[in-house]
């Protein structure tokens, strides 16, 4: 069977552009009943697309604080893409036209050769060089494209309690800053590595970590 792997070139749209990119995949996959469970959901993408635009906006003629906080809902926003592209292609199930449809393109139509990834090792919290930021390491995963890093502060419920999630390239020997984080909270943290046959793999043991 054939396993399709998406190719989102998410890196080479301007902040300007990534919009009209968004709401296209929204508009597409809406119109898709094969995909109305698709995981996250076009709702949950529009959200953040609506906190995306305005952000943007500002950031044109604004603080650096400004064009932080844009680059921040950018991740997370780019997160939710990826993550949607490989659900979107699990469901299409190796059917290429049918992935298509939803407005995602095909990296690879023969598939990863790695097959699944592995669950992320070694993923360790400690404090970064300001206040409201802490810095994560974990065992590099070559095969990877992409690591999701979710940080939350409730171990048995860590999708809603969700603080902050990061959208990180490939990582190597170096640790990757987590800023914004609420400042004298204890929280914690995951990892998982993003492509593969599967889309993602499993997330990583938790690491827990009080904020500068």
């Amino acid at each position: 069977m054939t396993k399709i792997v998406p190719n989102l070139g998410l890196s080479k749209l301007r902040d300007s552009e990534l919009e009209a990119y968004t709401q296209d995949k929204i508009d597409r996959i809406n119109g898709l009943t094969e995909f109305a469970a698709v995981n996250p959901s076009t709702t949950v993408v529009n959200d953040k697309l609506k906190e995306y635009v305005p952000a943007q906006q500002k950031s044109l003629n604004g603080s650096t604080d400004d064009t932080a906080v844009k680059d921040q809902k950018r991740l997370e926003l780019e997160s939710l893409i990826t993550s949607q592209a490989y659900n979107c292609a699990s469901i299409a199930n190796g059917d290429l036209v049918l992935f298509l449809k939803t407005g995602y393109k095909a990296k690879d139509t023969k598939g990863t050769p790695t097959g699944p990834l592995p669950q992320v090792t070694g993923f360790e919290l400690s404090f970064g060089n300001s206040e409201g930021e802490l810095l994560a390491s974990w065992t590099p995963i070559a095969d990877a494209q992409n690591f999701t890093l979710q940080v939350f502060s409730d171990i048995n419920k860590p999708e809603e309690s969700l603080i902050k999630e990061f959208l990180v390239g490939k990582i190597g020997r170096g640790k990757e800053p987590l800023p914004g984080l609420p400042s004298g909270q204890k929280v914690l943290a995951r990892v998982r590595a993003n492509g593969g046959s599967t889309g993602f793999g499993p997330w990583s043991d938790p690491a827990e970590k009080r904020v500068p």
